[in-house]
Formats: C-alpha cells, sequence, structure tokens
C-alpha cells in the first residue's frame, strides 16, 4: 500500500497491519476530531464537539484494539474510580448529576479508544489542526462569534477556554500529523498566532512552557521531568501582580479583582463539602448576584467529587507522563508532545475551571497512552 505524504489527503479504509496504521489518515477520525475545537456551537443544548467525541467513542467499538492492546490496569481502576465517585457524590448529594457523569464517561470513551489504537493518531492529529487553523481563521474574519472584542473568540467561545485549546490540542497536532519539520512549522505558525491573539496570560505561559518541555524539559527524564512540572504550576500560581499585570495587560486589574472574590468563594463552598464533594454540575459560585463558574479546576474537581476525584484525575495524568520520560528523553518528539500537553493543561487548570475534566486533558492522556503502542521513530530506542 503506497504511503500517502500528505497529511491533508484521507481515505477512508481500514488498515489492518500495525506498521501502516499511521500512514494513512482515516476520514471518520480526521472529520470528527476536526469538530472538537467548535467550542460555541450547539444542537438541542448539547455541544456539537461533544456529540462528535461520542461519536467516536461509539465507532470505536465496532474496531479492534491494535495489536490486542488493553489500557494498563492503574488507568482502569483510575478511570472507574471516578466514576463511581462522581455517581455518588451526584445521589448522595441529590443534584442532577447525570449530565455531568455522562460527559466524564464520554472522555474516559476517548481514553480508551485512543490508549488501545482504536483511533489513528495521526489522522486523530490532523483533524485537530485542520479544526483549529479553520477556527482561528474564522474568528480572525469575524465569523463565530465576538463575545470579547478585541481579543480571539469565534466558535472557540471564550479567550482563556480558546487559549487552553489551542495550547493542548495544538500541541499534539503539530507533533503527531507529520514528522517533517515543514509540515510542522506550516502548522504551528497560524496556532501560535491564534494563541497570541487571545491575550490569555495563563495560556501564552502555557504555551511557551509546552515549547520549553518539547525543546530541553524532556532530558530530564521521569522524575526530573515530574518535579519540574510541579514546580512549573506552582510558580504559575505565585507570579506576582506587578509582573502579570504589565503591558498590554495592564487593564485586567478589574477582571482580577472578580476572579479573587470568585476563588475566595470557592474556598467558602469547598470548607462546607462533604468528603465526596458536591456533587457533579456544582463548581459554581454566586458573587454579589452573579453566577460563576470556577476559576481554578483543582477546586473545580474538589467541589464536584472532593480530594479523592482530585488525586483520581491527576494520578492519570502522571501516569501517562511518567510511561513516556523514557522515550521522549531518548528523542522521540511525538512522546515529548503528548508529555507538553499534559503540562500545558496543569498549567491552564490554574485559571480555568473546566479543564482537569475536559475533552482536552483526555485527548492528551489518550495519545500519551496510544503512543506507547507506537514503533519508535528511526534511531530512538524502544524503551
Amino acid at each position: 500500500m503506497a504511503r500517502i505524504d500528505t497529511p491533508w489527503s484521507f481515505p477512508d479504509r481500514t488498515v489492518e497491519r500495525a506498521d501502516l496504521a499511521d500512514r494513512e489518515i482515516r476520514a471518520s477520525d480526521f472529520l470528527l476530531m476536526a469538530v472538537l475545537p467548535v467550542r460555541a456551537l450547539e444542537v438541542a443544548g448539547i455541544p456539537v464537539n461533544e456529540l462528535a467525541m461520542a461519536a467516536l467513542v461509539v465507532l470505536c467499538t465496532m474496531r479492534p484494539a491494535r495489536g490486542g492492546a488493553r489500557l494498563h490496569p492503574a488507568v482502569v481502576l483510575a478511570i472507574a474510580a471516578l466514576l463511581a465517585l462522581l455517581t455518588f457524590s451526584g445521589v448522595a448529594n441529590d443534584v442532577d448529576w447525570t449530565r455531568r457523569v455522562g460527559h466524564v464517561a464520554i472522555l474516559a470513551g476517548l481514553v480508551w479508544a485512543l490508549g488501545t489504537g482504536r483511533v489513528s493518531l495521526r489522522s486523530a492529529a490532523a483533524g485537530l489542526g485542520a479544526g483549529l487553523v479553520a477556527v482561528i481563521g474564522l474568528a480572525v474574519v469575524g465569523i463565530g462569534g465576538d463575545t470579547y472584542p478585541g481579543r480571539l473568540t469565534g466558535f472557540l467561545g471564550d479567550p482563556n477556554a480558546g487559549a487552553y485549546f489551542i495550547v493542548v490540542l495544538g500541541t499534539l497536532a503539530v507533533l503527531f500529523a507529520d514528522d517533517r519539520w515543514k509540515v510542522r512549522l506550516a502548522v504551528a505558525l497560524p496556532l501560535l498566532a491564534g494563541l497570541v491573539l487571545t491575550f490569555s496570560r495563563t495560556g501564552l505561559l502555557a504555551g511557551a512552557l509546552a515549547i520549553a518541555w518539547v525543546l530541553a524539559g524532556r532530558r530530564l527524564g521521569a522524575l526530573g521531568g515530574a518535579a519540574l512540572v510541579a514546580a512549573l504550576v506552582w510558580l504559575v500560581d505565585h507570579i506576582p501582580d506587578d509582573l502579570v499585570l504589565f503591558g498590554p495587560f495592564s487593564n485586567r486589574s478589574g477582571s482580577d479583582d472578580l476572579r479573587e472574590r470568585i476563588i475566595a468563594q470557592e474556598h467558602v463552598e469547598l470548607a462546607a463539602a462533604p468528603w465526596h464533594g458536591n456533587g457533579p454540575g456544582t463548581a459554581r459560585v454566586v458573587v454579589r448576584g452573579l453566577e460563576f463558574f470556577f476559576h481554578n479546576s483543582y477546586l473545580a474537581v474538589r467541589q464536584e467529587g472532593g480530594w479523592i476525584a482530585l488525586l483520581l484525575v491527576l494520578a492519570l495524568v502522571a501516569l501517562a507522563f511518567v510511561q513516556l520520560a523514557a522515550r521522549s528523553r531518548a528523542g522521540d518528539l511525538a512522546a515529548a508532545g503528548a508529555q507538553a500537553a499534559l503540562i500545558g493543561s496543569l498549567v491552564m487548570a490554574i485559571t480555568l475551571g473546566e479543564v482537569l475534566l475536559d475533552t482536552p486533558v483526555a485527548i492528551a492522556v489518550g495519545f500519551a497512552l496510544g503512543q506507547l503502542l507506537r514503533p519508535p521513530p528511526e534511531g530512538v530506542p524502544d524503551a
């Protein structure tokens, strides 16, 4: 079977041999992943991108795993425990939990589908890149909405959430869609431009840290890398105000004050929460008569499922990150890219409430686990 050299042409055919699984673009994987960056479009109150991810999971139930692959038992245990805990918390708190737990179930399905090789990573990455470039281009010309004048939104809906999608999904797109540096550069440039246009401070910092990881940080290995990631997350959460309010961000003091009031109310909510949290879908607070989502995803997960839920999510991310350490350090740039996407997620979770239980994190974890099934690049030892 002849190799197709461009990631943008996509015959829809079944690839039976593992060594050919990422040489062609599977149309279904490409197209469904291309819908993921469309955050602001809904059908009957359900986001279109979530419908696309649910369709992909259902489609993967009819596909064989790559080489009979199965998820690591620790991954299965963490996911099952998280779903059980959120369901219990919803019932115990007597809240409407079905929609939220259903969302997390789709995320679990994505980890399973990607992590067992049922989705072509190259196809998925190419779709993510195409979707991101499309929504960024449409936003620049004013199509898709303009909810924050002066900042990139469009179908991304919100500049900070948009930055989160660009950093995490864009990193995967650049480093998984094609291994030629010219193609990677062609995808990276519009994504970097879109990230800058969001004017998201945390997004820009997360993007810089992701790039730094791929270029240098990956050489630290498992323990050194984990320590660096923890230090970076702590540092981002403790940047002095005079550094985050410089230049083009000098007019953000009002929004920062509101953020502080929201976070203060988040702590009030958590102080009264039982060990299993206040239930799925309750990560919201009321400040001066107005309702806001949590502005810190670490606190939001605790609100929905308590400390145990947060530890389960972080354990899942850490396991995916550490398992790639040897290959990443040896020069597997795709492995380093999956790690960088996870780093971007952990950084963005500091200032956004919907991160750790949102689709990009599940995609990044799935890519990381799926990369372990692929043969290493030429010259990289199989770790």
